[in-house]
């Protein structure tokens, strides 16, 4: 960033105290992005280092960080390197994962390599290839009747994603009872009448999740708090390729980090604020889901602001807000003021994420979405972060929280 681009940036108000430090919040995420996190999967190797490192990050802000664990009953994850490729007369083709093939959510199990000819009709012996959705209770029904007739697994279309890849998934409903994979649509014409080989060990392995939460106390102890949040958790890596996680949501987890770095730095504000750093969202947002749970039953009602892909600037920031009724209007007054003052402009949007748990269990809550370059996808690296868009994440994120804390 250069130093004209600095000198751009909008001044804090008056009282305001530090800024936010987007070379800070940068090296946060470079952190949570390098290989030895293996795309930071719950359960995983990863996941524990990310987990150690967060904690000592919220450990040097002079915050006292708790650990809150909640049980994941199974994560999709590949125990070797998968393998598909076709053979007929005149060729021989292995295919790429994740740029032509991956493993299905709903897979069953597949134990040892599948060889046998691919049909476009269910036969005895062959693998059936499928058109159409490959989803819902009738996909469920289609497979127990294959696997009456002898089928020996499926073949499916999936679309790639703008950036080439056949979307990773770390969840998925109970697996069907035969072997699927997942293989670009023009790739099942070409697969048809030919002899497919694949090894797709896809397993479902039990995990504990664990949000990472700490406190910064307030002048009114019993005013409500409010609350920022982020998920940490990613989508894992597979074998032979790493997946950084670094927009979806290394960004939203390093603005916590350097916003509650910064107000812990300045002078308490009248309200508690509470940082939670969130595990389980890729997971169906079980992490938020726990700690709203864990909050109600506290008898709390926080103001909640959730900060999901900060990595992307696209002129403009998305804002979900709930519960519809009461309408949350300190939460909209300080995001409305913030985005003004700091030039940032602001659009009604869905943001599927974490703060949908909360406004399920009724408190105000906003969510707050930049984007991304890429989604789940090995190129969503630190080196596609856009800084000017972790800076604005981060201002408004810190003015909003300022804001609120202002009305009491």
């Amino acid at each position: 960033m250069t130093e004209a681009a600095r000198d751009q940036r909008p001044s804090p108000a008056p009282g305001e105290g530090e800024p936010f430090d987007t070379e800070r919040a940068l090296a946060t995420l470079r952190s949570l992005c390098v290989p030895e996190m293996g795309g930071r999967a719950p359960g995983s190797a990863g996941h524990e280092r990310a987990k150690a490192f967060l904690v000592s990050e919220l450990t040097a802000a002079g915050l006292s960080p708790a650990l809150e664990h909640f049980a994941i009953s199974g994560v999709l994850r590949l125990s070797a390197p998968p393998y598909c490729g076709v053979t007929g007369p005149g060729q021989a083709r292995d295919l790429v994962h994740r740029a032509e093939f991956a493993e299905h959510p709903r897979s069953g199990p597949m134990p040892a390599p599948v060889t046998a000819l691919a049909s476009e009709e269910a036969l005895p012996g062959r693998w059936a290839v499928v058109r159409g959705s490959s989803q819902g209770a009738d996909f469920a029904d289609l497979a127990d009747s294959y696997a009456a007739r002898g089928v020996v697994g499926l073949l499916v279309g999936q679309h790639a994603d703008a950036s080439g890849y056949l979307t990773k998934r770390v969840q998925g409903p109970p697996p069907v009872r035969l072997p699927v994979v997942a293989l670009l649509p023009e790739l099942l014409d070409v697969v048809a009448g030919e002899t497919v080989t694949a090894h797709v060990p896809l397993e479902r392995v039990p995990a504990v999740g664990v949000n990472i939460v700490a406190t910064l106390p307030g002048r009114a102890p019993d005013a409500p708090p409010i609350l920022l949040t982020a998920h940490y958790d990613g989508v894992g890596s597979d074998p032979g390729r790493h997946f950084p996680c670094a927009g979806d949501n290394a960004s939203g987890t390093a603005v916590v980090c350097e916003v509650a770095r910064v107000l812990s730095r300045t002078d308490p504000l009248e309200r508690p604020v509470i940082f939670a750093l969130l595990d389980g969202e890729e997971m169906g947002t079980l992490g938020s889901g726990a700690h709203a749970r864990q909050l109600s039953e506290r008898k709390l009602r926080p103001d909640v602001l959730n900060i999901d892909m900060a990595g992307k600037f696209n002129g403009k920031v998305a804002v979900e807000l709930g519960p519809a009724d009461p309408v949350p209007s300190d939460l909209i007054a300080a995001l409305d003021a913030s985005g003004r003052r700091l030039g940032v402009p602001l659009y009604a949007a869905p943001v599927a994420s974490d703060n949908r748990r909360y406004a399920a269990a009724g408190f105000p809550s906003a969510g707050v979405g930049l984007g991304a370059a890429h989604y789940h996808s090995p190129l969503d690296s630190p080196e596609r972060i856009e800084a000017e868009a972790l800076h604005k994440a981060g201002q408004l994120t810190l003015a909003t929280v300022r804001h609120l804390a202002a009305r009491g």
